[in-house]
């Protein structure tokens, strides 16, 4: 074979590699709903009713409901109280956190399950040799949001769309570790927290996320 035609088939097979490439990076991307997409909304409120009505009972025996009152000016909440805690600013909600120091895990070891808004779980470990707080706990969820958010980021090659780039409020899917979709952290808020006790003795908490 001479050299023109050698030249010519190493093209050929050069630009077929390219293409197919080209073509599995563009069905990955396809995958991911888009927020300009016209279905996304139908996507998000469907991925929202089945947060809602996701059971966690796998987890163990429920032992406990941990809930997140607030005390507030505001007049529209009913006795001025607020029955949730920012997640993105936890510290503007901690001085009027009812009972924020009242120990309501008497456990030197709990696991932590993040499952919203995420496609995949992100689970993390906390020590106490003191058992655990209502501050301790909001403001270790808190963090690991941030966490878990930014490594989402990191590896994801859809990236979050800028506020200003958004054609709707939602925020954008993105195809990282953990698939966030629908919302930016500061749409966030701890309502309640379930604690169940498995089979072996672990301790797991649930968390009750709203936006």
């Amino acid at each position: 074979m001479n050299l023109k035609l050698k030249f010519f088939f190493g093209v050929v097979i050069m630009t077929s590699i390219l293409l197919g490439l080209g073509i599995k990076s563009c069905s990955k991307k396809q995958n991911i709903p888009t927020s300009t997409s016209n279905n996304y909304d139908l996507i998000l409120t469907e991925r929202e009713n089945a947060s809602a009505e996701k059971e966690t009972n796998y987890l163990g025996q429920l032992i406990n409901t941990i809930s997140f009152n607030v005390k507030t000016d505001n007049t529209e909440f009913e006795n001025g109280i607020q029955s949730w805690a920012s997640i993105e600013k936890p510290q503007n909600d901690l001085k009027n956190l009812i009972d924020r120091n009242q120990i309501v895990i008497n456990e030197d070891k709990i696991t932590v399950i993040i499952d919203y808004p995420l496609k995949n779980e992100y689970r993390f470990d906390l020590k106490s040799a003191n058992g655990f707080d209502r501050e301790k706990l909001l403001l270790e969820i808190s963090k690991h949001y941030y966490e878990l958010y930014e490594e989402e980021e990191k590896t994801a090659t859809v990236k979050t769309l800028p506020m200003e780039k958004r054609t709707m409020y939602n925020r954008n899917e993105t195809n990282g570790k953990y698939g966030v979709w629908g919302h930016d952290i500061a749409d966030l808020v701890l309502t309640d927290i379930f604690v169940y006790k498995n089979k072996s003795g672990k301790i797991i908490l649930a968390l009750n996320v709203d936006s």
